[in-house]
């Protein structure tokens, strides 16, 4: 294990390196009293979250910043270390591989964490405790929400359903009122992990194998293949209201494209990527 100290000269230069050089992308200057909300994984050179959450701080005129930091597991647990001890944190967004980590590293979940078993987000309290929350799943129903279209009453099929996302995503859905649901997985023990997980809690919900549904969510990471094409056939698109591909940008992945051509309301991954900065600061700075 890396020692405490070494690491946290380790972290916080990456973050210190910009004190008192004005931010092109924020226009913040950053003094010794700005606070730091990293989003931690390995690697984190695809993550696109810093540009919008800095955005936000900016807008709400909040001394704090976003950056991506590069941490691996076998650093993870020094760098929880850090988290508590430093007031420089504000907490933390994750991403993979720590998302089961920091789940355990919590001291306390919100209910929705509780049940997912998995967090992308940590608070962490003036005491030095941490508080974990899932946004993955309300970062889309805020999108879909954004676009005119209600969630409850409605029917959903869902294509990779087992995965972390996929998970979240079903129980942001319940939670807003879906009355029925088909769920697809490769991996079949993953999808059994999810029915068990929607029996124990929603267990109003019918567990459907319809494959037409009023909302169709592509959770893979299909929509960023260049030349994959749609998981859904033409029929499922043709039956559908809304189409979601949480990694499929407008005009470059072939679900998008297609949905779009029949005049389908569409969200993609960069209009769920704004719900999750509302989800994820909602969480940070006013405990909901």
């Amino acid at each position: 294990m890396l020692d405490i100290c070494r690491f946290e000269y380790t972290v916080l230069s990456t973050f210190h390196r910009l004190k008192g050089v004005r931010s092109a992308e924020c226009g913040v200057q950053i003094t010794g009293t700005t606070q730091v909300f990293p989003i931690i994984g390995d690697p984190v050179s695809g993550v696109v979250s810093p540009h919008a959450i800095n955005a936000w701080l900016k807008e709400h005129a909040i001394d704090a910043r976003m950056i991506a930091l590069d941490i691996p597991s076998t650093a993870i647990s020094s760098f929880w270390e850090l988290l508590r001890v430093s007031d420089t944190f504000l907490g933390c967004s994750v991403t993979y591989p720590h998302k089961q980590s920091a789940f355990d590293e919590a001291d306390k979940h919100t209910e929705r964490a509780a049940r997912l078993g998995a967090l992308n987000t940590l608070r962490r309290e003036r005491d030095g405790t941490l508080c974990g929350d899932a946004t993955d799943g309300l970062a889309l129903a805020r999108a879909i929400a954004d676009k005119g279209v209600c969630l409850k009453g409605k029917s959903v099929r869902i294509i990779g359903a087992g995965g972390g996302a996929g998970r979240a995503i079903i129980d942001a859905f319940c939670e807003a009122g879906i009355v029925q649901l088909s769920i697809e997985d490769e991996d079949k023990a993953r999808r059994e992990e999810t029915v068990l997980m929607i029996k124990q809690y929603w267990p109003s919900l019918l567990i459907s194998k319809d494959q037409n549904a009023n909302i169709l969510v592509d959770a893979t990471p299909n929509g960023k293949m260049d030349g994959a094409p749609p998981l859904f056939t033409d029929q499922a698109l043709m039956n559908s209201e809304m189409v979601c591909d949480i990694a499929g940008v407008q005009g470059s992945g072939a679900l998008l494209i297609r949905a779009e051509q029949m005049g389908k309301v569409t969200v993609d991954a960069t209009e769920m990527g704004r719900g999750q900065v509302q989800a994820q600061m909602n969480f940070l700075f006013y405990g909901v």
